[in-house]
């Protein structure tokens, strides 16, 4: 018998059979490993559920809870506005003005064309910008500014036009909110973006809806004795099966602000005259 040769024949056979082991060994570890996880972006959720978007804002945005109150206004405050007969409501905290010469306006310019207007003869009218046309009740608003943001889905900061059936404003009320008095310093401001992915996770975004607005803004928190407190907020304006919602998030500590008053339209106490509604 050859030993010399059935030795070499073993010690390939074995050699086959570690290598063979091996492969099991490296192929039972590769089995056991657990799968890692891909992760969807926002962007990728978004489109999974047919939500679609426009422009989210995303420049740096710091802001501050600040408090303020609705303005009384005084006889030297619309005293220069001319072509109109003023009435002053509600504790002197809401003007109503009926115009001698109606402005003519397209809806459709949101508002640009009645800018003009606003700054000559509207007190602190700058101070307001254009927020939405209800077509149905012919109301075009303008909400507005404090530290360049508007104020949100409240009626002691806005103006409020009534247009007739020809396009043109007839009368207008306005409410205003005077000096405002912030609670720190001026702190970051969570991205639209980020905004944006806390709502998503909230559940609060159907499938097949369209964000068609997006605006950082002020809202009014608490309402206390002494004043009210706002907030910065991001307002997600969204159409779901022709339905118009608005979902608020807290800018500064990037939660949703769960309430129905941001999602109905505030009324405005009727001052119109008998006047003004045949004018209609």
């Amino acid at each position: 018998m050859d030993w010399k040769k059935t030795e070499t024949i073993f010690i390939i056979a074995f050699l086959i059979l570690d290598i063979f082991l091996l492969v099991l060994f490296i192929d039972s570890r590769m089995s056991s490993s657990p799968t890692p996880l891909v992760s969807q972006t926002l962007e990728e959720k978004l489109k999974s559920e047919n939500i679609t978007y426009g422009k989210i804002p995303s420049n740096p945005e710091k802001g501050s809870y600040l408090s303020t109150e609705p303005l009384a206004f005084t006889q030297k405050d619309i005293n220069d506005s001319k072509g109109q007969k003023i009435s002053v409501l509600n504790a002197n905290q809401r003007i109503y003005s009926l115009l001698n010469k109606p402005v003519k306006i397209d809806p459709d310019k949101y508002g640009a064309d009645l800018m003009p207007f606003l700054k000559s003869d509207v007190f602190e009218g700058d101070r307001y910008t254009y927020w939405s046309y209800d077509s149905e009740r012919r109301e075009m608003t303008f909400n507005q500014k404090i530290d360049g943001r508007p104020v949100l889905f409240n009626t002691n900061g806005q103006i409020v036009f009534n247009l007739n059936k020809d396009n043109e404003v007839i009368s207008y009320q306005q409410t205003m909110l005077g000096d405002t008095q912030m609670f720190d310093e001026k702190d970051d401001v969570i991205s639209g973006t980020d905004a944006l992915e806390v709502l998503h996770q909230h559940g609060d975004l159907k499938q097949n809806s369209k964000i068609v607005n997006t605006t950082l803004g002020y809202y009014n928190l608490v309402s206390l004795p002494s004043s009210d407190v706002y907030l910065p907020v991001w307002a997600f304006e969204v159409k779901h099966d022709k339905q118009t919602t608005f979902f608020l998030v807290n800018g500064l500590e990037g939660s949703v602000i769960n309430t129905n008053d941001a999602q109905t339209k505030q009324e405005v106490p009727n001052a119109e005259s008998d006047v003004t509604r045949k004018a209609r």
